[in-house]
């Protein structure tokens, strides 16, 4: 593909602009993410087949891990998206966010991932990674939260069902549920009608599953049970929300966030997250009425 070419189908299509003069050609820094960088090299059309030196099929193996932008849909918001501010992240597919002034839940539709909230359930592998991840993406600040509605409404518990997207100020938009799905935090699942994504997010599992990452890698699947005494494990060199740990070694009585190990006695001020679970013996006595939920209201 001749060089001025490539670069209006990159631009088109969303991939970042270098600083550098446009004629340059792409190099790895250039996508941030290696979810980004390996799913625009695993599609021909963008003719990036360079950035796999080694010809080994892997694309920029030294960029950390994180999400890609949604190429699917050209990079661009659907129509009819409503701007929503998040107000805290309840798991890896449920969130509370304000639309117009009203406090509601959403879940995230045709995603699920690992269990942490239902009481009836053990806390499953990966669930604390995903809460983790989920509440990363959305609380960054260069970027807008929007949220889709497929076919249906509500669901039987009032939450809102919705697909949630990214439009960060580079320009990049990224769409929430099919990230989650791509970077091995979840899997998908469908519950027609609400099936208008499928495809994309079905491609982005078969991405996940391909590469080992995420749940499938350290769990070997979804829906895989791990006992209360686990520790969550996070991704080399991260920074998970609330006390800052870069061990991955966190207390297993908080499965929603990272506590390090060994860290002094902390209070609900002490750490930014909220409404997150606790599991006995709650070493930070963070959920004083003992409900099972962290610094709720606090």
């Amino acid at each position: 593909m001749p060089r001025l070419l490539l670069i209006v189908v990159l631009v088109l299509l969303g991939l970042p602009t270098p600083v550098r003069a446009q004629t340059a050609a792409y190099t790895c820094d250039d996508f941030g993410w290696w979810e980004n960088a390996q799913t625009a090299f695993e599609t021909p059309e963008f003719g990036l087949g360079y950035l796999d030196s080694d010809g080994d099929g892997i694309a920029c193996p030294d960029l950390a891990h994180g999400f890609a932008q949604a190429f699917f849909n050209n990079n661009q918001l659907p129509t009819g998206v409503v701007p929503a501010t998040l107000e805290w992240v309840t798991d890896g597919d449920t969130i509370n966010v304000v639309v117009n002034g009203v406090s509601s839940p959403v879940r995230l539709i045709l995603i699920d991932t690992p269990e942490t909230k239902d009481p009836n359930d053990p806390v499953e592998c990966y669930g604390a990674e995903a809460s983790y991840f989920l509440r990363s993406l959305l609380s960054d600040p260069t970027a807008q939260l929007y949220l889709e509605k497929d076919v249906s409404d509500t669901d039987r518990y009032d939450r809102l069902l919705r697909y949630a997207w990214l439009k960060f100020d580079s320009g990049a938009v990224v769409q929430v549920n099919e990230a989650i799905v791509r970077s091995g935090y979840g899997v998908l699942s469908t519950w027609p009608p609400d099936v208008k994504w499928e495809e994309p997010i079905r491609e982005a599992q078969q991405f996940a599953v391909r590469h080992g990452l995420g749940l499938w890698a350290k769990c070997g699947g979804a829906d895989t049970a791990i006992g209360a005494s686990a520790q969550a494990t996070f991704p080399a060199g991260s920074q998970p929300i609330g006390i800052a740990a870069t061990t991955g070694q966190c207390e297993a009585a908080y499965p929603d966030i990272c506590i390090p190990l060994n860290s002094p006695d902390l209070n609900c001020p002490d750490i930014p997250d909220r409404r997150f679970t606790v599991l006995p013996p709650d070493p930070h006595n963070f959920d004083s009425d003992m409900d099972g939920i962290g610094c709720e209201g606090q």
